[in-house]
């Protein structure tokens, strides 16, 4: 389980990546072909992340739950190697959908290198 003080849990810290503030405070996407990563510079000693997951993903909680609990390991596995202490937003598109751990794992973590974050 990632650590809270890892998590961006208020809904005040998820609106910094949206509007106006994002591009002013130096946000960049990266994107995938099932994940959207928005990052934010951090004034904290650590990196911390945020998840979020569409209903039109799917409609059971139970199958949008399995998919962040999945990609919430794969940040905590690999938290330790990460470059720089940064905000970022994983956003989950439908493409995730029916994918093994395996391939989960293998697209966030190409997606963080794309990011040079790894």
């Amino acid at each position: 389980m990632l650590n809270k003080k890892h998590r961006i849990t208020k809904q005040k810290e998820f609106d910094q990546f949206f509007g106006k503030q994002f591009k002013q405070n130096n946000g960049r996407n990266i994107s995938s072909q099932g994940l959207l990563l928005k990052i934010l510079p951090s004034e904290l000693d650590y990196s911390r992340f945020g998840f979020m997951i569409s209903n039109k993903v799917d409609k059971r909680a139970t199958t949008r739950n399995r998919l962040k609990r999945q990609i919430r390991e794969v940040v905590r596995l690999n938290l330790q190697n990460l470059k720089g202490k940064v905000d970022a937003l994983l956003i989950i598109n439908s493409a995730m959908k029916g994918k093994e751990y395996s391939e989960i794992e293998k697209e966030v973590l190409s997606l963080l290198r794309k990011a040079g974050l790894l």
